[in-house]
């Protein structure tokens, strides 16, 4: 009787022991199920995070391409634009030049005229001009006045105005061209100067290879444009 008791209490044991065991496995493979699920969602999670990543990395790219493209596409315009704004300031510098509204200076003709026992008129004066404008002059000015398209030559009195100013002899006249062929065109045969010599007048023409001539005055005395609206 002794020795069943002492069995049962070893069964007892075992039984406990392997329970005990038992239970210990089972919560073991609980953790380590549950640490597996955590692991999995994790790199589920990693790999989502990755996939976008990858889209807005790939959206970057792309964005980074067209900004790119714009960028070439704006120095190719701003270019075009540079172009043309110094296109246009070449065109107004050249506009201003014809129009006599900066000073300028070149090689030309110095041509002085003047009387002892004669008279110097304004159409002296105008056939010198126009001779010079049919020979390719590009520049003139009498006395230091500039000769535009509004410049009036005309006898006042005992002076001739030019541009509203007085003068009197001598006239310096001055004229931006080819030195050689201006003075030929003036000194042919029947020419201005020959005419104006057989008047009794001196006529000396000197080459240079730089004269200035001044702007025209910008006082309203030549140009008038209070009457004048732009045609649109």
């Amino acid at each position: 009787m002794k020795v069943k008791t002492y069995t049962n209490v070893a069964l007892a044991l075992v039984c406990i022991l392997l329970g005990t065991m038992l239970a210990l496995q089972f919560k073991s493979i609980n953790y380590n199920q549950k640490i597996a699920s955590t692991n999995n969602k994790r790199l589920e999670d990693l790999n989502d995070e990755l996939i976008a990543l990858r889209k807005t990395n790939d959206g970057l790219v792309k964005r980074n391409e067209e900004l790119k493209a714009e960028n070439m596409e704006y120095e190719k315009t701003r270019g075009n634009i540079s172009g043309e704004t110094e296109a246009l300031k070449n065109e107004l510098d050249r506009v201003r030049i014809i129009a006599g509204l900066v000073d300028v200076k070149g090689k030309g003709l110095i041509i002085t005229i003047h009387a002892e026992d004669s008279y110097v008129s304004d159409t002296d004066i105008l056939s010198v001009l126009n001779e010079l404008r049919a020979s390719d002059v590009q520049a003139i000015s009498v006395n230091e006045e500039r000769i535009v398209a509004m410049s009036e030559v005309r006898v006042a009195g005992n002076y001739i105005m030019i541009n509203q100013t007085q003068m009197r002899a001598p006239f310096v006249i001055k004229a931006i061209a080819e030195p050689e062929k201006v003075e030929h065109t003036l000194r042919i045969i029947d020419g201005v100067v020959e005419t104006l010599e057989n008047y009794g007048l001196k006529v000396k023409i000197e080459k240079a290879d730089q004269i200035i001539i001044p702007k025209v005055r910008d006082d309203g005395s030549v140009f008038k444009t209070n009457l004048l609206q732009p045609v649109k």
